[in-house]
């Protein structure tokens, strides 16, 4: 009977740390996929924003482009 009390708590605590465990790998889990979607989100938000910069700086060149020729034909009317 004395070995029953021992065996108990030998039981109690093993499974204590089995709890423990298994929480913690739970935890890690979770925190791991939190951080995988917070920088999934970083990366998509930075695309849409080359997106828009690639979009303006299209823009810009085309306005550019317009106004070189205007400049060519002012000068070749000058010729």
């Amino acid at each position: 009977m004395g070995q029953a009390g021992m065996l108990f708590a030998f039981g109690f605590l093993l499974l204590v740390t089995a709890i423990i465990v298994v929480s913690i790998i739970t935890l890690a889990g979770a925190s791991k996929a939190k951080a995988s979607a917070a920088r999934e989100a970083n990366y998509r938000e930075l695309a849409e924003k080359a997106t828009l910069d690639a979009a303006e700086i299209k823009s810009s060149l085309i306005e550019i482009k317009s106004r070189l020729a205007s400049v060519e034909q002012v000068l070749k009317t000058i010729d």
